[in-house]
């Protein structure tokens, strides 16, 4: 029989190297398994000598597991002697040197799968990481993500603005975001709503109905904050100011105190008392019907020519500084009262009033809007018919009911 190689092969020969191989083998194991023996014996020795202080019963114990040990040791050296040697006379053969080639290659492969898993997850870990980060948006930063939707500072600004939880000019930044928890409010928010949808709750005539009336309250503070964008500008303010400044230059000042009572008999005995060095203050605290102003002594303080019911003022402003009025008679009862003080007025700047009339252009918008829109709608009340007792009677004013009209006839400030 040739080789592959093309030489003799003798299977006389093959046995007898097989056999050498063998023998090789077994000198080996049995060389190991004297050494093995040998220090399992000291270890028998070291045992048995710590095992006699111990109990019989515990000792026969300790020698049939021994025994058992050792068996099972043999057996399995045994075993893997005999297996051994058949693997060494099944390598040579052609169904061993296939078995061994189709090993290999197998065992090739699967290192080079194994490598390739360990990159790919390696490569996934890291675009699973770069998922988890968002985009870069300076202009309008990403802040939250909800299922693969992202959630940026605009819509929780919006959010928060429509829930009153943001001033008119107050600016929201990210970091003051979630320091107030705006954004975790939004996102739980827009969860309760999907929840509530996946249910048909939006369906329910009741929810529509909320809805509807939310969705017009915000279309209708757009709607105004655009008409009063438009109307109040600096140069609306600065026209206004300009128009109506005659009206600030009031002449003189007054500050007074007074009392207030029902009939003219109390004011002379008041006026009495004053004269014999009564308290004004005590006697207003006590006695005086003018309840705004009786806790701080009857402390009017400053007016000018026709804040007051023309009366008042006429007796006002004839009255010496520290003098007292003889008493008289208006609308609300009668007075005694005392000048403190009097001064004469300048204009007031504009820096000063400005916010005020920003405040009154943008009534006015709202006002002129809202009126504008009933009149082309041509919105009608049914009001329901009140009683004489539900009717309510307002307290006594002091302020004149004759003051000038800001908005006069100088038109439309609003430029339009």
């Amino acid at each position: 029989m040739q080789t592959p190689d093309g030489q003799e092969f003798k299977r006389d020969q093959a046995s007898e190297q097989a056999s050498k191989a063998v023998r090789a083998a077994a000198e080996a194991l049995a060389n190991a398994t004297l050494l093995l023996l040998r220090a399992l014996w000291k270890l028998i020795i070291t045992t048995w000598r710590l095992a006699a202080a111990l109990d019989s019963a515990l000792w026969r114990a300790t020698k049939l597991l021994a025994r058992k040990a050792v068996n099972g040791l043999f057996y399995v050296m045994g075993l893997a002697f005999e297996a051994f040697q058949s693997l060494l006379l099944w390598l040579p053969t052609r169904t061993g040197r296939a078995y061994s080639a189709v090993s290999g290659v197998m065992l090739a492969v699967a290192s080079l799968w194994i490598v390739d898993e360990l990159r790919a997850g390696a490569g996934a870990d890291a675009s699973s990481q770069s998922l988890l980060r968002p985009p870069v948006n300076e202009a309008d930063p990403i802040l939250a993500r909800i299922e693969g939707r992202y959630v940026h500072l605009s819509e929780i600004e919006a959010a928060a603005r429509a829930g009153g939880f943001l001033d008119g000019n107050e600016i929201l930044t990210a970091q003051s975001a979630f320091q107030r928890d705006l954004v975790e409010s939004y996102v739980e928010q827009r969860l309760l709503a999907r929840a509530a949808q996946d249910t048909g709750m939006q369906r329910s005539p009741q929810v529509l109905r909320r809805v509807n009336a939310a969705r017009d309250r915000v279309l209708a503070a757009a709607f105004l904050d655009s008409r009063i964008k438009d109307a109040v500008q600096p140069e609306t303010i600065e026209r206004l100011y300009n128009s109506q400044r005659d009206i600030t230059v009031l002449g003189d000042e007054v500050r007074v105190r007074h009392i207030l009572v029902e009939t003219g008999e109390q004011a002379e005995d008041i006026i009495t008392r004053l004269n014999a060095d009564g308290d004004f203050g005590a006697i207003a605290r006590a006695e005086s019907r003018d309840r705004a102003t009786a806790p701080l002594g009857g402390e009017v303080g400053w007016f000018s020519q026709g804040i007051m019911s023309p009366n008042f003022s006429r007796v006002a402003f004839s009255t010496k500084v520290g003098e007292l009025a003889p008493p008289f008679q208006t609308e609300f009862g009668w007075h005694i009262i005392e000048v403190l003080d009097r001064r004469p007025t300048n204009t007031v700047p504009l820096a000063e009033v400005e916010d005020n009339i920003s405040e009154f252009l943008r009534l006015r918008v709202i006002d002129r809007t809202l009126r504008d829109l009933e009149e082309e709608n041509h919105v009608v009340y049914y009001r329901p018919e009140t009683s004489q007792n539900d009717t309510q009677q307002a307290p006594p004013d002091l302020l004149s009911p004759e003051l000038v009209d800001v908005d006069g006839d100088e038109g439309d400030e609003t430029g339009k």
